[in-house]
């Protein structure tokens, strides 16, 4: 697998904004901040594939990322969650987008 071949596809803020399932996915979660989008740069060597900030909680919706155009198989940075300074209301939409994008 070639990941140097990856390209971005779509940021969505719904579930039912995102393409249909047609294959696997790398979900790239964990805690705001933690280095989710940079180790995703670093895994695909493209130094700006995904955005990256000093700033907790900058990634605020689901960014789906191809691994190959010809491929079934996707990468995904996901909002991180724990310190980003985002709203109660916005931690709560997190919560349950990503609960039901796991399960």
């Amino acid at each position: 697998m070639h990941f140097q071949n990856t390209t971005f596809i779509i940021s969505a803020a719904e579930l039912s904004q995102l393409p249909d399932d047609t294959g696997r996915e790398i979900a790239f979660v964990g805690r705001s901040n933690c280095g989710k989008s940079s180790a995703l740069n670093a895994l695909t060597r493209q130094r700006n594939l995904a955005r990256t900030s000093k700033t907790p909680g900058r990634t605020q919706l689901i960014n789906l990322f191809a691994v190959d155009k010809d491929s079934e198989f996707r990468l995904v940075d996901l909002p991180g969650f724990g310190y980003a300074k985002v709203t109660a209301k916005m931690k709560q939409h997190w919560r349950r987008t990503l609960s039901q994008y796991l399960q």
